[in-house]
């Protein structure tokens, strides 16, 4: 072939390239916002999916699952509301405690676990969208269409880190003039969609109570709280972090006059900026044109930086996605830590050692998390946890058989919905399972934890269990035969 019929043929190659990918792009953007976001989560949902009805036999999958200590917290959520997936749950459970054993036997931390597999998933559909949008990002239909928001703004900051440098300082130029006015400061594309909301809104919903009778007992000692956080039938450094996350955003969001906060104690994430959406208040909508203030600044410090030649832009588009904190993740962290602090401290205690003995104790994820080795009776207690936890997801998988159809079925059936709080606190918020899956684990509170709760508490959590439990509940066989007698410790109505 001749040089100018080459150089033809690749001209025309080219233009097929390139049509095909403004088809592409295009057909990404056209249903609404975010569609980066919207591959993601449909990739994720579409690979739970898969999971539940036929890979959740697949060794390699079941390896992975394992590896990865389980799902994230919102995917563990996922298969939770999930009817189909119910009979599925201890199968999980049982590869993240096998997984999670193992890792924190030889030592190893939390940031040895795998990725969530169906995160994975969503996270290369992400990349294969940017990449898409990118592609397609010379046409001018689809560059006047990422301007005009149908990418949400840490997508669009994305693709203007990814792009040549004239398409990039277009996009910043276009976000920033957006965030300028009031399609700026909508949550859906400030923060991008957040398919978790609903579920995660109502778990939180819990903490609400928490916080009102922790407002009406300021003065109850130091010692009284802590043994309060104990006996509850969850993690108490989950429940630390979530509720003082929770207390950050409705102060932030309702407080006014003086002493309310400033634009930089509220910069937030994408999740605690719906989670302030989801807590409502009249300071919401000024919080969230503070987070688009935020961004214009981040977006103008990307700019400035980017206009001093080749190497600054690249710096710049390496910092820009990363680029901001949350005071929200700070709050969890920090309270976190103190609390375990304050485990430590007050396990130096013989009476106290005896009450956590009695508890149920932090969750795995926090066990790998611990600085150093676990501390007793931290260590022990969990140990003993995870052994009854272990027979009891054993117990359900058996009974799962067609064979054993005639036998009772008591509470060990329910630990699908029991376990997150010992796997990953984080599932439910910091909070106890909901009554109608509480049941085992092997250890035990004391008899009046009742009487001793606060009456708002339990009305909130009678709420949320009756939102959560629905039409069905895995704590009875197929005729609707009611569970067992739960053991002492988990009987009482805890928050």
């Amino acid at each position: 072939m001749r040089k100018w019929q080459r150089a033809g043929a690749a001209r025309e190659a080219r233009a097929v390239q390139d049509q095909r990918a403004r088809r592409d792009a295009l057909h990404l953007l056209a249903d609404g916002l975010c569609a980066v976001c919207r591959e993601r989560d449909d990739a994720a949902r579409r690979w739970l999916g898969s999971f539940t009805n036929e890979s959740n036999a697949d060794p390699g999958v079941r390896a992975r699952v394992r590896a990865a200590g389980g799902f994230c917290p919102a995917h563990t959520r996922r298969l939770l509301e999930d009817t189909a997936a119910t009979w599925l749950l201890p199968r999980v459970h049982a590869e993240a405690l096998a997984g999670c054993r193992a890792l924190l036997a030889a030592g190893g931390g939390e940031a040895a676990l795998g990725p969530c597999p169906a995160c994975e998933a969503g996270d290369a559909a992400e990349e294969r969208a940017l990449e898409g949008v990118l592609r397609g990002l010379g046409e001018p239909e689809v560059r006047d269409s990422v301007r005009g928001g149908a990418v949400c703004l840490p997508h669009t900051a994305a693709l203007a880190g990814r792009s040549a440098p004239q398409d990039g300082a277009a996009l910043v130029e276009a976000a920033s003039a957006r965030l300028a006015g009031e399609t700026g400061t909508g949550t859906a594309w400030l923060a991008g969609p957040d398919a978790d909301v609903p579920v995660r809104a109502r778990h939180q919903q819990g903490l609400e109570a928490l916080l009102a009778a922790e407002e009406s007992a300021q003065r109850v000692a130091v010692a009284e709280r802590w043994e309060a956080d104990v006996r509850r039938a969850c993690c108490p450094l989950c429940l630390a972090g979530h509720r003082a996350a929770r207390r950050l955003l409705r102060w932030a969001a309702t407080t006014t006059g003086a002493g309310h906060p400033t634009r930089e104690e509220t910069a937030l994430c994408p999740r605690h900026l719906h989670d302030l959406d989801s807590v409502g208040g009249p300071k919401v909508p000024a919080l969230l044109a503070d987070n688009a203030e935020a961004w214009r600044d981040r977006l103008a410090r990307f700019s400035r930086q980017a206009a001093t030649g080749r190497a600054g832009w690249r710096a710049a588009a390496e910092r820009l996605p990363a680029e901001g904190r949350c005071r929200a993740c700070e709050e969890e962290r920090t309270a976190s830590g103190r609390q375990a602090a304050l485990l430590v401290a007050a396990l130096s205690d013989p009476v106290r050692v005896r009450a956590y003995e009695r508890a149920h104790g932090i969750c795995l994820r926090h066990a790998l998390a611990w600085d150093g080795p676990l501390p007793e009776p931290v260590a022990g207690v969990l140990a003993a946890r995870l052994a009854w936890l272990e027979w009891e997801v054993t117990e359900a998988l058996r009974k799962q058989d067609w064979h054993t159809r005639h036998e009772a079925k008591g509470a060990e059936m329910a630990v699908g919905r029991r376990a997150p709080t010992l796997l990953d606190g984080r599932v439910y918020a910091g909070l106890p399972a909901p009554l109608g899956s509480r049941g085992g684990h092997g250890g035990g509170v004391d008899e009046d934890v009742d009487a001793a709760m606060d009456e708002d508490v339990h009305d909130a959590m009678d709420a949320i269990d009756g939102d959560m439990d629905g039409d069905t509940d895995d704590s009875s066989d197929g005729d609707g035969e009611e569970t067992a007698r739960r053991p002492r410790w988990s009987s009482a109505r805890s928050t």
